[in-house]
């Protein structure tokens, strides 16, 4: 009996060796394997995106509030915010560049090719809906207060076609104080757009089966090159607003978001431990950028707006990571609701503004100032909660993408 027993617990023992060699060969693939699929299956929610979408757009509208407020330009924040609060615009790009090619990288990985109509209905209809409300808003005061001196409808189609057409950057370098005065900020839809309609064509054409993935990063890396070069070329022959405006010289800025995801998805090179050490020096880069640049002075032309693109990807590629230092900041809900309606901030600010500037003579600055900020969040509010949320997610528009399932399937 005690030589049964004995056997038992040296079979017990033995198997219990066995099985740990077992676990520690399986378990550490797996975990790598789990942790490589972590890091590369960005969620479709990234904690902290909203939040920096909204540093992007306050940015942006801050340098454009003196517009309806003039008096803010006696303080220097503002005086500053109004030479380099124009980079807020690249913060959307680079973000745009990664996001949306993220999500077609994971399509075709996940499905094994990419889903066209899903892809363009579902751009479609997160950009159309609102614009068009701006637009036909837009219209109904222009005609009511002959704005412009002497314009008439036609000017306001001009801008409708041109933002629906996915020109509008043209339209507004051709005539930037004039009918388009209002719908200026529009110009950069359009650059997204245009980018839109690239994008899934060169994911296509980069990553077709059995190709190695360091060749499309070594031709993504070129075009970065080589726009950033023609940039200059821009500035030198035809001054800072063409550079500023036109699709070469400012298209790089979604390139290098579009570079962050494919790193990202397709390499293990992007590493949490160097984005955590290296966000906090490209905020510092970030912010110093903003408040040093000009637009209208060459260092932001010869390198100073690829550095600070780059810079911006390193903050989105530390969020998707969760390796950023200061995403608690980032996820605070105040900050991050604004982050949620800047669509709307962004495209109705400088009208609104503009029309304070025009009606508002009577008004003091603190008047203009909270008139300005409040109708801008409203209208804003509005916008995400009335038309941009509800268009997004209706039976008509996943009919319109070929996602609807109904209750019985």
């Amino acid at each position: 009996m005690a030589s049964k027993q004995g056997v038992n617990a040296v079979l017990t023992k033995s198997l219990r060796r066995l099985f740990k060699r077992v676990r520690g060969v399986v378990s550490g693939p797996l975990l790598h394997i789990a942790t490589l699929m972590g890091m590369t299956q960005p969620s479709s929610r990234i904690e902290g995106l909203d939040g920096l979408r909204a540093v992007a757009v306050m940015t942006v509208l801050v340098s454009h509030i003196f517009i309806a407020v003039p008096g803010v330009l006696q303080y220097s924040i503002f005086r500053t915010l109004a030479r380099g609060g124009f980079l807020g615009v690249n913060i959307f790009f680079v973000m745009s560049g990664f996001l949306i090619t993220s999500r077609l990288l994971q399509d075709k990985e996940s499905d094994g090719k990419i889903n066209w109509r899903k892809f363009y209905v579902h751009r479609a209809l997160r950009i159309f809906p609102a614009v068009a409300v701006f637009l036909v808003a837009h219209y109904f005061y222009a005609v009511r207060n002959d704005f412009p001196l002497s314009g008439t409808a036609a000017n306001e189609f001009a801008m409708t076609k041109a933002t629906f057409l996915q020109y509008a950057n043209y339209a507004v370098y051709k005539n930037p104080m004039t009918q388009f005065v209002d719908n200026v900020s529009l110009w950069s839809l359009s650059i997204e757009g245009q980018f839109y309609i690239a994008v899934p064509i060169l994911i296509l054409v980069l990553f077709r089966k059995n190709r190695h993935h360091y060749w499309p990063i070594g031709v993504i890396l070129l075009s970065i090159g080589i726009l950033a070069v023609q940039r200059g070329l821009v500035y030198n022959d035809l001054g800072w607003f063409a550079t500023y405006i036109r699709t070469d010289t400012r298209i790089e800025s979604l390139i290098i978001g579009m570079l962050g995801a494919v790193l990202m998805i397709k390499t293990n090179v992007v590493k949490p431990v160097f984005l955590r050490y290296a966000s906090f020096p490209a905020v510092i880069v970030v912010v110093l950028i903003v408040l040093y640049g000009r637009a209208d002075g060459s260092f932001m032309w010869f390198g100073g707006m690829t550095l600070f693109d780059v810079a911006c990807l390193v903050i989105v590629l530390a969020l998707a990571q969760k390796a950023f230092f200061a995403s608690s900041i980032l996820c605070w809900k105040p900050i991050a609701w604004v982050g949620v309606i800047s669509y709307g901030l962004y495209i109705w600010q400088i009208p609104v503004f503009r029309i304070i500037q025009r009606h508002g003579e009577t008004l003091s600055n603190t008047e203009r100032f909270a008139l300005a900020m409040s109708v801008t969040f409203l209208l804003s509010a509005a916008s995400w909660y009335v038309i941009e949320r509800p268009a997004m997610r209706s039976q008509w528009a996943h009919r319109l993408a070929g996602t609807y399932r109904s209750k019985a399937q």
